[in-house]
């Protein structure tokens, strides 16, 4: 490497390390911000990857976690910003680097961040003792204060009165029970808009980016129907043995099912709905009507995303296992 082209690396290190911090610190000291600032946050290091190597990529991870943990008075939090999106960001360059198949970037990317997301969380359990997936008085209090608004408000009207019966304090329970999997859900749709984020910025820098999987062609193997029969049959195993945890864990796998196979679903009804000829005026009363039963439609969307895996709707090439 001539002096010239160190230059240019050491510059391009310093910028984009100070833009990690930039990001870093804008999503703690300002709460609304830190969703937005977690997706950006890898986005440096997989630039600094990709366009130098992963040696400036980490030295700008170190050093960005450095001055984070400096300027904040909650170093933990800096902390698991370096470790949960941080490491993201490199893992995400080393795989657009080396070419690898856009399929399987967003998927060990999706998997990675959940892992890394779960980590974090063990660290946090593990330095300060505080459970992440329990809810502490003052979060009850905040939530029951919350719903009641909500009754005040009018927001129940419609509901079904035995639904409306169900005490804030069962709602806010089962919030609880449920942030395992809304921990993976979230980890998850995080991870995604990360690969989409660092494809458009290496896009700007004209590197090239294998294609994207299209979304039409999302599909999961039949032996993924045993997801569901898992988490079925822990419930049923919680509640007629009364083992509280079998259920939990069962409860927790159905609603991380419920969002995949939503995807799924409307996987496959965008593609019937590209592929198949109709006319533009029934594609759009279609859509609307879709739209103004939209519960109804969820159904449909849950019922193609189960089923799809054993029926093969779009007629894909079996792939043998």
């Amino acid at each position: 490497m001539t002096a010239g082209e160190k230059t240019r690396a050491l510059t391009e290190w310093a910028l984009f390390t100070s833009l990690a911090v930039i990001v870093g610190l804008a999503g703690i000291y300002f709460p609304p911000f830190y969703l937005p600032a977690a997706v950006c946050f890898p986005v440096p290091f997989i630039l600094l990857v990709v366009r130098l190597d992963s040696r400036y990529g980490l030295a700008g991870l170190t050093v960005a976690g450095l001055l984070i943990a400096a300027a904040v008075p909650v170093k933990m939090a800096a902390l698991v910003l370096v470790l949960q999106d941080g490491l993201l960001g490199m893992l995400y360059g080393l795989l657009f680097k080396n070419r690898v198949p856009s399929g399987r970037i967003i998927s060990a990317g999706i998997a990675v961040s959940v892992v890394l997301a779960f980590s974090s969380a063990g660290l946090i359990y593990g330095a300060t003792g505080a459970n992440p997936f329990i809810l502490d008085q003052e979060s009850r209090q905040l939530a029951g204060q919350w719903l009641h608004t909500g009754r005040l408000s009018g927001g129940t009207n419609g509901v079904p009165a035995e639904l409306s019966g169900f005490s804030g304090e069962n709602i806010v329970t089962l919030f609880e029970t449920l942030l395992p999997g809304q921990f993976v859900v979230t980890s998850a749709a995080t991870g995604a808009v990360v690969f989409f984020i660092g494809r458009m910025a290496l896009r700007r820098y004209d590197f090239y980016i294998p294609p994207a999987a299209s979304f039409t062609g999302i599909y999961l193997p039949w032996y993924s129907i045993w997801g569901l029969i898992f988490g079925l049959g822990l419930i049923l195993a919680g509640d007629f043995f009364s083992l509280q945890p079998a259920a939990k864990t069962g409860m927790n796998i159905l609603f991380v099912l419920f969002y995949v196979y939503l995807v799924l679903g409307f996987s496959v009804a965008a593609y019937f709905f590209l592929k198949v000829r109709l006319a533009r005026p029934l594609k759009v009363f279609l859509l609307f009507t879709a739209f103004v039963y939209f519960p109804f439609s969820v159904a449909i969307l849950l019922f193609l995303g189960a089923i799809d895996p054993l029926v093969n709707f779009r007629r894909f090439p079996v792939v043998k296992e």
